[in-house]
């Protein structure tokens, strides 16, 4: 009889995310719910999810309480073993205090989880929502065990925490694949263009207060015309690769992803509002004879 490894259950896992366009639906509508959920609140309220989502922080926020909360159960576990060899009480009740942290700590993770879940990429969502129900049966399993090691259950607590590592650990490798494969959670706007002075289109043929696109040195760039000045930045939204031309321009001068509703200023390329926590590159404009050039930010 053949043994099932540990890369033939990722596998299958993978072939069943891959393969099951009813759970990629499902999955997607579930993200767009949440998604229109969030923007249908107030102004206040989309502040709340800016920092949540680590706009302030220049980097998604998530992915460091996840690193709090994975770090507190592994350690939990590896003093609990320690404890066990040992029979050191000090060592179990440390084994103890790191599993309620990590369990504590798994709460506002979740909440950060869903929220950018909300605006994931439509051909990753399957694997977000797996990854988040992987990470839902671990905080179970760790709840189990902080309310045993309440009791003075300490078999049960140990087993119940072995079980929520494995599925942690499962959820963790689903979190890389979201990451270096899925590239969710990434800079999406390349951040290259012509170093030196190009020109990308006529005066004439660019309008006013109307995004309008073009490929300068294989880099897609945003010009905006307000007047005698002319804005560019990066076309490419940076949270999800959208395309900005076919955005929104609101408060005059900012550009409203037509994806996941990031929001830029196309002045120098500033996250107003997320899920985006990456800055638009940014390039210098000037007319010459009649033509818009453009060149690398200096």
């Amino acid at each position: 009889m053949k043994l099932a490894t540990k890369d033939t259950v990722l596998e299958e896992l993978e072939n069943f995310l891959n393969n099951q366009s009813r759970f990629q639906k499902y999955s997607q509508s579930v993200a767009q719910y949440l998604h229109e959920l969030v923007l249908r609140q107030d102004e206040d309220f989309r502040d709340v999810t800016d920092i949540l989502h680590g706009k302030q922080l220049g980097h998604p926020l998530h992915p460091v309480l996840t690193d709090l909360t994975i770090g507190s159960w592994t350690f939990g576990v590896l003093f609990d073993v320690i404890g066990i060899v040992t029979r050191s009480r000090s060592v179990k009740r440390t084994g103890d205090n790191l599993t309620r942290l990590g369990t504590l700590l798994a709460v506002p993770t979740a909440i950060l989880g869903t929220l950018d879940y909300s605006t994931i990429k439509q051909d990753a969502a399957s694997y977000g929502a797996a990854h988040g129900t992987l990470n839902g049966l671990a905080f179970g399993c760790f709840l189990l065990s902080t309310i045993a090691r309440l009791k003075g259950e300490r078999t049960k607590a140990f087993f119940t925490a072995i079980a929520g590592m494995m599925f942690a650990t499962a959820s963790a490798w689903l979190g890389g694949e979201l990451v270096y494969r899925h590239r969710v959670g990434v800079n999406h706007a390349p951040d290259t263009g012509p170093a030196e002075w190009m020109t990308c289109m006529t005066l004439d043929d660019l309008d006013e207060a109307a995004p309008t696109r073009v490929d300068v040195a294989n880099t897609p760039i945003l010009l905006f015309r307000e007047g005698e000045t002319i804005y560019a930045i990066g076309a490419v939204c940076s949270h999800a690769g959208g395309p900005l031309e076919e955005g929104t321009v609101v408060g005059g001068v900012c550009i409203e992803c037509p994806w996941h509703q990031s929001v830029y200023d196309m002045r120098d390329g500033q996250v107003i509002h997320s899920p985006s926590t990456y800055n638009q590159p940014r390039y210098e404009v000037r007319v010459r004879n009649g033509n818009v050039q453009v060149r690398r930010w200096h």
